[in-house]
């Protein structure tokens, strides 16, 4: 029989795992919190909250695994802001990353995969100035700490169904190849009102990111050059300007 010592130690692991780590099961929409899950593909990670690694998975186009049934889907207009809400805050330094998958032929939020070079990234973050003296860091990561996300559908945006998807990359043991640590999410949406702007480059999940690139492979607590220099994975963000 394990002694309550043990049993105390391998219970504050396990709520130590789960606090350090975070997803993002709700939708925000026009003032509302939707349940978990109820807009959102449920994540292979809803429950231990773990990262994921590894980017060859298909796992990464919408950090699922097929073994659950996909929910509803949301109808919005283009131009609307819509959020995600995290289980708990964003405890780790990193980027955050917002990309849209549009559906094909007879496809809908609800059928598609994500699969393929759908994927359009709309937004992306990098640290910032904080200009503080009493920083003890001179930079910051926009969304450290935060509790939800937002994010608006692009206005020129197409009618149609979508896959928004969230990314949060985790880059506080980077210094380690592979160890970047990856979160997210896929909401589905079914865009209205939408315009004729023209989504471009497309990339794919996996094949977007390779563990060596300079914004997944490098030490952000030593030998920090400038921040505005720091180059995010992936595409270059698609907006309707372009």
């Amino acid at each position: 029989m394990l002694s309550f010592l043990a049993l105390t130690v391998a219970f504050a692991t396990i709520i130590s795992t789960t606090t350090a780590h975070y997803t993002f099961p709700n939708l925000l929409y026009m003032g509302t919190q939707y349940p978990d899950y109820t807009y959102i593909r449920r994540t292979w990670n809803y429950q231990n909250y773990y990262p994921l690694f590894d980017l060859t998975s298909p796992v990464l186009q919408c950090f699922t695994n097929g073994s659950f049934p996909n929910p509803g889907t949301l109808t919005v207009s283009a131009g609307d802001t819509v959020g995600f809400k995290v289980s708990g805050r964003i405890i780790h330094e990193g980027p955050l990353l917002f990309y849209m998958a549009k559906a094909g032929f007879r496809q809908t939020a609800a059928s598609m995969t994500g699969a393929g070079a759908v994927w359009v990234k709309i937004n992306e973050t990098k640290p910032v100035i904080t200009n503080v003296p009493e920083e003890l860091e001179l930079y910051k990561w926009p969304y450290y700490n935060a509790a939800e996300v937002h994010i608006q559908i692009p206005p020129c945006l197409s009618t149609g169904d979508y896959l928004l998807r969230v990314e949060h990359i985790a880059l506080h043991i980077a210094f380690e190849e592979g160890q970047h640590e990856f979160f997210g999410a896929c909401a589905q949406l079914k865009v209205v009102n939408g315009g004729n702007g023209v989504p471009g480059p497309y990339t794919s999940f996996p094949g977007a990111y390779s563990s060596n690139d300079p914004g997944l492979f490098l030490d952000i607590h030593r030998n920090w050059t400038l921040p505005e220099e720091y180059e995010v994975p992936g595409p270059p963000v698609w907006s309707c300007g372009l």
